[in-house]
Protein backbone atom coordinates (compact mmCIF):
# COMPACT_ATOMS: atom_id res chain seq x y z
CA UNK A 1 0.00 0.00 0.00
CA UNK A 2 2.56 2.64 0.95
CA UNK A 3 4.61 1.83 -2.57
CA UNK A 4 1.35 2.53 -4.71
CA UNK A 5 0.65 6.01 -2.58
CA UNK A 6 4.00 6.80 -3.29
CA UNK A 7 4.09 6.04 -6.51
CA UNK A 8 0.46 7.78 -6.83
CA UNK A 9 1.94 10.96 -5.71
CA UNK A 10 4.81 10.99 -7.77
CA UNK A 11 2.57 10.80 -10.85
CA UNK A 12 0.90 13.31 -9.33
CA UNK A 13 3.67 15.65 -8.84
CA UNK A 14 4.69 14.36 -12.85
CA UNK A 15 1.62 15.69 -13.97
CA UNK A 16 1.78 19.28 -11.97
CA UNK A 17 5.08 19.23 -12.75
CA UNK A 18 3.91 19.09 -16.64
CA UNK A 19 1.81 21.67 -15.57
CA UNK A 20 3.68 23.95 -14.37
CA UNK A 21 5.94 23.81 -17.29
CA UNK A 22 2.79 23.97 -19.92
CA UNK A 23 1.76 27.80 -18.43
CA UNK A 24 5.42 28.88 -18.18
CA UNK A 25 5.47 27.82 -21.65
CA UNK A 26 2.52 30.12 -22.19
CA UNK A 27 3.40 32.58 -20.54
CA UNK A 28 6.86 32.77 -22.10
CA UNK A 29 5.09 32.69 -25.65
CA UNK A 30 2.68 35.61 -24.04
CA UNK A 31 5.57 37.74 -22.94
CA UNK A 32 7.48 37.44 -25.68
CA UNK A 33 4.59 38.85 -28.46
CA UNK A 34 4.16 42.00 -26.70
CA UNK A 35 7.93 42.21 -26.02
CA UNK A 36 7.73 42.27 -30.23
CA UNK A 37 5.17 44.65 -30.22
CA UNK A 38 6.63 46.69 -27.81
CA UNK A 39 10.48 47.02 -29.76
CA UNK A 40 8.51 47.92 -32.84
CA UNK A 41 6.97 50.64 -31.30
CA UNK A 42 10.19 51.40 -29.35
CA UNK A 43 11.83 51.58 -32.82
CA UNK A 44 8.93 53.72 -34.33
CA UNK A 45 8.76 56.35 -31.58
CA UNK A 46 13.09 56.55 -31.88
CA UNK A 47 12.29 57.23 -36.02
CA UNK A 48 9.58 59.94 -34.63
CA UNK A 49 12.62 61.81 -32.52
CA UNK A 50 14.67 62.12 -35.29
CA UNK A 51 12.30 63.18 -38.01
CA UNK A 52 10.87 65.72 -35.38
CA UNK A 53 14.56 66.74 -34.16
CA UNK A 54 15.45 67.25 -37.93
CA UNK A 55 12.17 69.03 -38.67
CA UNK A 56 12.65 71.28 -35.97
CA UNK A 57 16.14 71.95 -37.02
CA UNK A 58 15.12 72.57 -40.20
CA UNK A 59 12.77 75.08 -39.12
CA UNK A 60 15.11 77.15 -37.12
CA UNK A 61 17.47 77.42 -39.39
CA UNK A 62 14.79 79.15 -41.76
CA UNK A 63 13.95 81.42 -38.95
CA UNK A 64 17.23 82.80 -38.67
CA UNK A 65 17.59 82.69 -42.41
CA UNK A 66 14.72 85.33 -41.77
CA UNK A 67 16.15 87.24 -39.17
CA UNK A 68 19.22 88.06 -41.13
CA UNK A 69 16.87 88.92 -44.04
CA UNK A 70 14.99 91.10 -41.85
CA UNK A 71 18.05 92.66 -40.70
CA UNK A 72 19.50 93.14 -44.09
CA UNK A 73 16.42 94.87 -45.28
CA UNK A 74 15.91 97.07 -42.27
CA UNK A 75 19.93 97.82 -42.82
CA UNK A 76 19.19 98.58 -46.05
CA UNK A 77 16.20 101.12 -45.42
CA UNK A 78 17.83 102.82 -42.91
CA UNK A 79 21.46 103.08 -44.85
CA UNK A 80 19.44 104.85 -47.63
CA UNK A 81 17.74 107.14 -45.24
CA UNK A 82 20.64 108.65 -44.16
CA UNK A 83 22.12 109.43 -47.60
CA UNK A 84 21.76 113.14 -48.91
CA UNK A 85 18.53 113.65 -51.07
CA UNK A 86 19.27 113.42 -54.25
CA UNK A 87 18.75 116.59 -56.33
CA UNK A 88 16.60 114.30 -59.03
CA UNK A 89 12.96 114.25 -58.30
CA UNK A 90 13.06 111.01 -59.92
CA UNK A 91 16.11 109.70 -58.01
CA UNK A 92 14.45 110.61 -54.81
CA UNK A 93 11.43 108.72 -55.81
CA UNK A 94 13.14 105.96 -56.78
CA UNK A 95 15.34 106.30 -53.46
CA UNK A 96 11.99 106.45 -51.39
CA UNK A 97 10.44 103.17 -53.41
CA UNK A 98 13.45 100.86 -52.27
CA UNK A 99 13.19 102.52 -48.43
CA UNK A 100 9.30 101.39 -48.70
CA UNK A 101 10.06 98.11 -50.00
CA UNK A 102 12.60 97.06 -47.07
CA UNK A 103 10.12 98.07 -44.34
CA UNK A 104 8.18 96.20 -46.39
CA UNK A 105 10.30 93.48 -46.58
CA UNK A 106 11.28 93.05 -43.18
CA UNK A 107 7.93 93.57 -42.22
CA UNK A 108 7.33 90.03 -44.44
CA UNK A 109 9.98 88.42 -43.20
CA UNK A 110 8.97 88.62 -39.42
CA UNK A 111 4.50 88.44 -39.44
CA UNK A 112 3.91 86.53 -42.35
CA UNK A 113 1.29 84.11 -41.49
CA UNK A 114 2.61 81.32 -43.70
CA UNK A 115 6.33 81.92 -43.14
CA UNK A 116 7.55 85.05 -41.21
CA UNK A 117 9.38 84.35 -37.91
CA UNK A 118 6.48 83.87 -35.93
CA UNK A 119 4.95 81.27 -37.25
CA UNK A 120 8.08 79.60 -38.03
CA UNK A 121 9.21 79.60 -34.46
CA UNK A 122 5.44 77.97 -33.83
CA UNK A 123 6.12 75.24 -35.99
CA UNK A 124 9.85 74.74 -34.68
CA UNK A 125 8.60 74.64 -31.03
CA UNK A 126 5.29 72.48 -31.94
CA UNK A 127 8.26 69.97 -33.79
CA UNK A 128 10.32 70.26 -30.25
CA UNK A 129 7.39 69.12 -28.55
CA UNK A 130 6.65 66.49 -30.83
CA UNK A 131 10.29 64.99 -30.87
CA UNK A 132 10.32 65.20 -26.89
CA UNK A 133 6.42 63.22 -26.77
CA UNK A 134 8.10 60.62 -28.95
CA UNK A 135 11.12 60.29 -26.61
CA UNK A 136 9.06 59.78 -23.94
CA UNK A 137 7.48 57.17 -25.49
CA UNK A 138 10.57 55.13 -26.52
CA UNK A 139 11.52 55.67 -23.07
CA UNK A 140 8.67 53.79 -21.58
CA UNK A 141 8.47 51.32 -24.34
CA UNK A 142 12.85 50.79 -23.59
CA UNK A 143 11.29 50.13 -19.79
CA UNK A 144 8.74 48.03 -20.98
CA UNK A 145 10.55 45.70 -23.20
CA UNK A 146 13.42 45.43 -20.40
CA UNK A 147 10.32 44.05 -17.65
CA UNK A 148 9.42 41.44 -20.35
CA UNK A 149 12.80 40.74 -21.06
CA UNK A 150 12.99 39.84 -17.32
CA UNK A 151 9.45 37.87 -16.85
CA UNK A 152 10.72 35.62 -20.06
CA UNK A 153 14.20 35.01 -18.03
CA UNK A 154 12.95 34.22 -15.00
CA UNK A 155 9.74 32.17 -16.72
CA UNK A 156 12.40 30.32 -18.84
CA UNK A 157 14.66 29.89 -15.72
CA UNK A 158 11.52 28.49 -13.66
CA UNK A 159 10.96 25.92 -16.28
CA UNK A 160 14.66 24.62 -15.79
CA UNK A 161 14.36 25.08 -11.99
CA UNK A 162 10.95 23.53 -11.44
CA UNK A 163 10.41 26.64 -9.16
CA UNK A 164 6.66 27.97 -9.00
CA UNK A 165 8.69 31.30 -7.13
CA UNK A 166 10.19 32.20 -9.96
CA UNK A 167 7.36 31.55 -12.20
CA UNK A 168 5.38 34.36 -9.82
CA UNK A 169 8.41 36.56 -10.82
CA UNK A 170 8.39 36.32 -14.15
CA UNK A 171 4.66 36.54 -14.11
CA UNK A 172 5.17 39.77 -12.07
CA UNK A 173 7.87 41.49 -14.25
CA UNK A 174 5.53 40.12 -16.93
CA UNK A 175 3.18 42.40 -15.54
CA UNK A 176 4.98 45.16 -15.45
CA UNK A 177 6.14 45.55 -18.88
CA UNK A 178 2.97 44.94 -20.42
CA UNK A 179 1.51 48.19 -18.00
CA UNK A 180 4.95 50.04 -19.18
CA UNK A 181 3.92 49.18 -22.52
CA UNK A 182 0.31 50.52 -22.15
CA UNK A 183 1.49 53.81 -20.52
CA UNK A 184 3.28 53.96 -23.76
CA UNK A 185 0.55 54.21 -25.98
CA UNK A 186 -1.56 55.78 -23.90
CA UNK A 187 0.48 58.83 -21.73
CA UNK A 188 4.56 57.79 -21.90
CA UNK A 189 5.21 60.85 -20.04
CA UNK A 190 3.30 59.42 -16.99
CA UNK A 191 6.20 56.73 -16.45
CA UNK A 192 9.75 58.11 -16.52
CA UNK A 193 12.69 56.09 -15.37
Amino acid sequence: MKIEEHIEHAEHAEHAGEHGHKTAALLIAVLAAILAICEQQAKRADIAVEENAVLAADTWNEYQAKSVRAAQASALELLAGTLDAPADASRLAVRQDFMKQMRVDAEHYEKDPKTGKTTLANHARQYEKERQDSLERAHTYDNAAAGLELGIVLSTASVITSSKLLLRFGFVMGAIGLVLALFGAIAPGLVVF
